[in-house]
Parts: structure tokens; sequence; C-alpha cells
């Protein structure tokens, strides 16, 4: 039956889920979006089948575009002071998932000594109230983020002139963004940096700056600039990759 029905096909052993819409279209038109279902757009002159062996050979397309709004799905978010949290949740930190363990110190008088320790695959954080956990998360994660992007923006800038390139240290800015790692104000020398490059390891972050101080050197993303990037971090290639995930 044509209209806006789920059917269903198989490739490779998995399972793809679509609907048809007729419109008066040239061409049948594909898209995948995150709810797993592949949306068809047909004119009524073509027939079903044919419909069906052109999602056929896009199949490893779909699977692929399936795929990464799996993995956005579970990526790792910061914690945020209105989360609620409870003792044995999983928390994130730097690439690595930690057991969260809540301690209720109802002695403690004033928010300063409120803490968060990390030890071995825990991370406790020590609150006078358990509905205070998500603040105490959320400006741990702030004030290590801040930590650690000063010491990198140092050390991107240092890396840099040992090879030879004039850069000064750049204005740094971090906030959560949804959709870049990083960001380049070549005019202004300021990099704005993701706060989500807390949720993976070290080197990610390292990274983003080098590939966000070498557009101070090469303003695009030529052959050019990720020779320069090469040139300073060697092994960008396996960060990028981990940064798709």
């Amino acid at each position: 039956m044509d209209g806006n029905g789920i059917r269903t096909l198989t490739a490779g052993g998995r399972e793809i889920r679509w609907t048809l819409t007729r419109k008066k279209v040239k061409n049948v038109n594909l898209r995948v979006k995150p709810d797993g279902i592949v949306y068809i757009s047909a004119n009524m002159r073509v027939s079903v089948k044919f419909i069906e062996d052109f999602i056929l050979k896009n199949a490893e397309f779909i699977f692929s575009a399936l795929d990464r709004f799996d993995a956005k799905k579970t990526a790792p978010v910061l914690p945020k002071a209105s989360d609620e949290f409870q003792n044995g949740d999983t928390v994130c930190y730097l690439g690595k998932n930690y057991i969260l363990h809540i301690i209720i110190d109802n002695s403690i008088s004033y928010a300063a000594q409120e803490s968060v320790c990390i030890s071995g695959n825990e991370i406790a954080v020590t609150v006078r109230y358990e509905n205070r956990v998500g603040k105490v998360l959320e400006k741990f994660y702030a004030d290590e983020t801040r930590k650690l992007f000063e010491t990198l923006n140092r050390r991107t800038q240092l890396m840099f002139l040992a090879k030879g390139y004039s850069v000064d240290v750049a204005e740094l800015q971090i906030r959560e963004m949804k959709s870049r790692w990083g960001s380049c104000h070549i005019s202004d020398k300021k990099i704005v940096m993701n706060s989500r490059l807390m949720l993976y390891p070290e080197i990610c972050s390292a990274y983003v700056f080098v590939h966000e101080y070498a557009h101070f050197i090469v303003p695009n993303h030529s052959a050019e600039f990720y020779a320069v990037v090469g040139d300073v971090m060697p092994d960008y290639r396996i960060c990028m990759e981990m940064l798709k995930k």
C-alpha cells in the first residue's frame, strides 16, 4: 500500500524501515531521519519494486546514517545543575565512564566544602543535600575545563613555535556548542573551544587546539592546512576519528 505506512526491507541481515509519499517529483528522493525511518518521495509512475531496489542499492549509505544517529543518541552529555543523579549512575569524564558515588554530609556548612573526587573507576561527590549533586558536578566540570584548556592553549602555542611557526597565545573562550568542536577568529586572535570535549580523551582537546591554531597559519581547510596540522601533531587523524563518534 502506498502512502505513509511503514514498510520494511532486509539488507545484509539488517532491517530497513521506510515510508513512501507520492509527490510530483522527477527523481526518487531518499532521506534518513533520526527516528530511524527512511523517507522516500516519488511520483505515481515509479513502481514500488523500483523503489525497493533503489533502497537496497543505497543500503550502505542508509546504515551509515542510522549508525551516526544511534551514536549521537548514546553520546555522553555534560552534567547540568538541573539533572537528577543516583548512586551507581554512569558519569563520563575525559573519555572514561565512572560510577557515581554520592556522599551526603549534613555537617557541611557551606558550598565550598562540597567536593568531587575521582579515584579508580569511581567519581565520589560529597554534598550537603542530594539535590545538589548536579550543581556540584556542573561546577567541577566547568573548573576542570578551564584549567585544562588554559594549559593546552599555552602548550599548543609552544608546539607551533617549536616547529618554526610564528603564533601568539590565543585568547580563549569556552562554551558548549552543538555542531563544532572549536572555532578560530583570526583577526581577533581568539579561539572558542567546546566544553563538551571534556567528555572525550584529553588528546582530542589537544587536537582541536592544534586544528584551530593551524588556522592562524592557513585560514582554510586546504591540503596546506592539514600539512601544518600534521607537522605539529602527526597522529591527528586518530583524534579526528574519535570525535566523529
